[in-house]
């Protein structure tokens, strides 16, 4: 198969300075980005988690980053009837679970 729903970065964040007793009003800037936060480190102001690479770009440019670090990046491929499935309708499951293009 040779579908492509999303490609994901995990990621590190490390944060500005003047964020360090701000860290839940950054935490909310990259969620608005469309971070998807899976840890954060208050007491080092690091934040981890994973992000469509698409807006990598964006979450850079924030005014509460300093750094960002893409340490792994792979493409998702979400089963039929998943909402965030982006090729609906081409493929098909089989008898035995797995899909096969229709």
């Amino acid at each position: 198969m040779n579908h492509c729903d999303a490609e994901i970065s995990d990621l590190v964040v490390v944060l500005k300075g003047q964020y360090a007793e701000r860290q839940e009003e950054a935490e909310q800037m990259l969620r608005g980005a469309g971070m998807q936060i899976r840890s954060s480190d208050q007491d080092n102001g690091v934040v981890e988690g994973s992000i469509e690479s698409k807006h990598l770009h964006e979450l850079k440019k924030l005014p509460c980053v300093e750094y960002v670090r893409s340490v792994f990046t792979y493409v998702a491929d979400y089963p039929p009837g998943d909402p965030r499935d982006q090729d609906k309708d081409c493929a098909q499951a089989t008898e035995d679970g797995f899909w096969s293009e229709i």
